[in-house]
């Protein structure tokens, strides 16, 4: 099955039989299923059952989705993580919903993961993963000119405080400058002109949500965009004794050294740290 070629209507019914021909794969009985298609793209099913364990609250708009694991407090892994990365690293998601007592299930179109939290929903009770869900069909409507007249209400508007972490990118450009702007892992030189190098910074550690991984040199590697995807998409390990590399699929990485330099103090406990919670293969 390619993604490009792929067949669903949003509200269409679809048996699990059904769904195992248009996907080419049948289901796992993981409410968050991690997938590739014939093209090795990478995407997600996700399926929320009434009659299910969980407190998922399925309903238009913007809704909360539970995350996987059905005893003791969830962990970041496996499809708990790939929908928090998807929120820096988009990637087509499909959901599918069933109502109690029925055996098909209802395709609602792709949906994006707006915002977690990680937390008990009521006090005394395990801790999970609560994902806000948006369908993309659900997305802002938009007025013409022919209909934005000034008789329409307008609507109203809030004023919204954003937070983000700063990024001391003096650090991260001479830490590129270090590798001479080549990758850490493929030991290649991107170029964004015939005269200006380009290579990307990645924290082992992500330095945002729950992470909360430090904006330090120990904490960072450079790579180049194909593989700062790869390691974002949890595709690579790396050990942190012999810095050797395993990739899911990419022979050419798999069993490569990863490059660090002797002036690059890399702190090991941060590769450990990608490697319990990001690397899920």
């Amino acid at each position: 099955m390619k993604l490009s070629e792929l067949e669903l209507d949003v509200g269409e019914q679809l048996a699990p039989s059904t769904l195992k021909e248009r996907f080419d794969r049948g289901m796992t009985g993981r409410g968050i299923e991690i997938c590739y298609d014939e093209e090795n793209q990478r995407y997600l099913r996700v399926f929320s059952d009434e009659d299910g364990p969980y407190s998922d609250d399925v309903r238009p708009g913007q809704f909360l989705y539970i995350g996987d694991g059905k005893s003791g407090d969830q962990k970041l892994t496996h499809g708990n993580k790939a929908l928090v990365n998807s929120i820096e690293r988009p990637l087509p998601i499909f959901f599918f919903h069933r109502e109690a007592s029925v055996s098909e299930w209802e395709y609602q179109g792709l949906v994006e993961v707006v915002n977690y939290e990680y937390g008990p929903l009521n006090p005394n009770e395990r801790s999970v993963f609560q994902f806000l869900l948006q369908r993309e069909s659900e997305g802002v409507e938009v007025v013409d000119e022919v209909e934005s007249v000034a008789d329409l209400p307008q609507p109203d508007r809030t004023e919204v405080t954003r937070c983000r972490v700063i990024r001391n990118t003096t650090r991260v450009r001479r830490l590129k400058e270090l590798y001479d702007f080549s990758c850490q892992v493929c030991g290649q030189q991107r170029r964004r002109s015939p005269d200006e190098p380009y290579a990307e910074g990645h924290h082992l550690q992500p330095l945002g949500g729950h992470h909360n991984g430090p904006d330090a040199a120990e904490n960072l590697l450079v790579l180049c965009p194909n593989h700062h995807a790869d390691f974002d998409y949890g595709v690579i390990e790396v050990d942190p004794e012999t810095l050797r590399m395993s990739h899911a699929y990419d022979s050419a990485v798999d069993g490569r050294s990863l490059t660090v330099s002797a002036s690059h103090k890399l702190d090991t406990s941060f590769l450990e740290y990608h490697n319990r919670w990001i690397a899920n293969f």
